[in-house]
């Protein structure tokens, strides 16, 4: 039995010899050095249950800390008292099982042993998963966001696990798994849930360790996003494994910064990529014949049809356009109409089978394309959004925000009352620095310029009456006409007695887009699918314009052209200099202009907007 000892000391021994090295405190912590000013928050005991041992974190008091490594694994002498009582517990264990509940105080999901730490330990080195533990928690006097979305998780569900590490995963597991956080779960499902999480852990610690820093939970959330709950309950070990095996992939890409491509310029293929196509190069230039050319098939697969749908129109447009000039590199097909789940989820399957490159051109889109190339790694899938938060899958987009700077700048010159009226469509990732761009053209064209910001899901039946008794005339809406009704109300537009003049409205050039994005593509058909690039292209890449109305002022077509001439050669930027926001001062004049990542993630309004943000969508992820 002293074997087992000292297994558990070298384990504690080369914990303690790597947290040195990254000049980490080796041993477990202890509350006392923990808790600070919340040691007098509210206690409630809440009884005898099975906690987790994955999240013992440490011990009460600072007397026992240096007996055990930050593992709980042993860190004293083989031939000392405290070893022997380590190995009489681990004989126990070994011959009729400890059933003694230690006493841990429960901390911010954290628990620390105030008796029981050699339990504990044993316990832990035998890779048990759980301890009877009789449980007091400590209130913190201000719990953060995190820890109070797990407190209404416990209170429904009793459970310590899955642990997640990002807010907003607590309300997203309960949906999935056909609950939510506000109704008491019955034993049945808690049983059943805590059945399908044990397993789950299993083979996640065949396929990950501690070097991959990805917490179980979170895992675990995201393969119940990928493949749902009813196929994580009834897969077998090799199904989980399989699972996470692709998981794993798509996660460490996660880990990793997001490349964004802000320039057709920017597109590099990897010097791999290039050697081996030099020597392709040179090995068809010395054959007698000609190799058949294998063209890339790339798929569109669009929310509506061509014939109901602008946008889906313009995307149509594109991809002619794409086959038009690179026919000899590229053959593409459509998928129209996947409205629901079920046909995207069919038209996905079949573009998997049957195409290099697989387009969605909708945001709604993103949840299940995400889902296909968690499961297909060697496919490339693109969506059609401004959502860069996984690597897996890259994003394409236009930068609206500067048509939106021109547009604005010319609003104001039409608005008599100083008052413009912004119809918003339903929130996104960029949809904030849309607003602000437009917002702070008019401001340099009009001081005085206030945007009226409605978001169209919220509008009254006579809204229209409201922004004729606030003296509105002049309207930012649609990007894009309405096949339908054949309305002038898109683009900015002015309210006469004779009804809306449209006076400008912004163009995405999607063949541009496609032939420059998928051209690069072509050169290496295999391609470097480990390297993940979002595509964010403005007017300097030729793919974004505003037309202006042939019946505007010279003076105006000539300011919106020398606006847009510093847009196109990048001398001009809407967030470079002095920013200010309804409540705070963004960036002083001389500050760098906003990043990619800041100007994607803006929570703020401009100081001349009125008007609120509501939640962005739920991509389901």
């Amino acid at each position: 039995m002293n074997e087992a000892y000292a297994k558990a000391k070298r384990e504690a021994d080369r914990y303690i010899r790597k947290a040195v090295l990254h000049g980490e405190y080796p041993y477990i912590p202890a509350l006392d050095d923990v808790i600070g000013e919340d040691s007098t928050g509210t206690r409630l005991r809440l009884g005898i249950m099975e906690i987790p041992l994955d999240l013992l974190a440490g011990t009460v008091t600072s007397g026992r800390q240096n007996v055990f490594a930050a593992n709980f694994m042993p860190a004293a002498g083989v031939n000392t008292e405290f070893a022997a009582k380590w190995n009489s517990l681990y004989r126990y264990q070994e011959e009729q099982g400890i059933q003694d509940a230690v006493t841990v105080f429960e901390y911010k999901h954290r628990f620390y042993v105030q008796e029981g730490n050699k339990r504990v330990s044993v316990l832990k080195y035998l890779r048990m998963p759980v301890i009877l533990a009789d449980v007091t928690r400590i209130m913190p006097k201000e719990p953060d966001e995190l820890y109070a979305e797990f407190l209404a998780f416990y209170k429904v569900s009793r459970l310590y696990e899955p642990y997640f590490s990002e807010t907003g995963s607590y309300a997203k597991f309960a949906k999935l798994t056909g609950q939510d956080l506000e109704h008491e779960w019955s034993d049945e499902t808690v049983r059943r849930i805590k059945g399908v999480y044990y397993r789950f852990q299993k083979a996640y610690q065949r396929r990950f360790d501690a070097e991959d820093e990805i917490p179980c939970g979170d895992v675990f959330l995201e393969y119940l996003s990928v493949y749902g709950f009813e196929a994580a309950r009834t897969a077998d070990s090799s199904t989980l494994d399989r699972g996470l095996v692709k998981l794993k992939g798509a996660l460490i890409k996660d880990t990793r910064k997001t490349e964004i491509a802000a320039h057709p310029d920017e597109i590099r293929s990897d010097s791999v990529s290039e050697v081996v196509s030099d020597v392709v190069s040179d090995l068809k230039k010395a054959l007698p014949f000609a190799l058949p050319k294998r063209r890339l098939r790339v798929a569109f697969i669009y929310p509506s049809s061509a014939s109901e749908s602008a946008e889906v129109f313009d995307h149509e447009l594109g991809r002619i356009l794409l086959e038009k000039r690179l026919g000899d590199k590229v053959t593409t097909c459509t998928y129209e109409d996947c409205r629901d789940e079920k046909t995207l989820k069919e038209a996905l399957t079949d573009a998997t089978n049957t195409c290099d490159v697989i387009l969605t051109v909708s945001p709604s889109h993103f949840a299940d394309t995400y889902r296909f190339a968690v499961k297909n790694p060697g496919k490339r899938y693109l969506n059609c959004s401004r959502n860069m938060k996984r690597n897996v899958l890259p994003v394409y987009g236009v930068r609206m925000y500067e048509a939106d700077f021109l547009l604005g700048a010319l609003a104001a010159v039409f608005a008599d009352s100083h008052r413009i009226a912004y119809l918003a469509e339903a929130p996104q990732p960029g949809s904030a620095a849309q607003i602000n761009a437009f917002a702070i053209g008019a401001s340099m064209v009009d001081p005085h310029a206030q945007v009226i910001l409605s978001w169209k899901e919220y509008l009254d039946e006579d809204w229209q009456e409201q922004m004729k008794r606030l003296d509105i005339s002049v309207f930012r809406d649609s990007a894009v006409p309405s096949i339908k009704d054949g309305s002038v109300r898109y683009g900015i537009y002015r309210l006469d007695e004779n009804g809306p003049i449209n006076l400008a409205v912004p163009v995405i050039n999607w063949g541009n887009y496609y032939t420059k994005m998928i051209q690069p593509m072509t050169e290496s058909l295999s391609g470097s699918k480990d390297k993940t690039l979002n595509y964010w292209w403005g007017m300097s890449a030729d793919v974004l314009d505003v037309n202006v109305s042939g019946s505007l002022p010279y003076q105006s077509r000539k300011m919106i052209q020398l606006l847009k001439n510093g847009l196109t050669t990048e001398r001009l930027d809407p967030f470079d200099g002095e920013i200010h926001s309804t409540e705070r001062v963004i960036k002083g004049p001389y500050d760098p202009k906003l990043t990619t990542e800041e100007i994607l993630s803006m929570n703020w309004l401009n100081d001349n907007v009125t008007g609120f943000l509501p939640q962005t969508e739920d991509t389901g992820l």
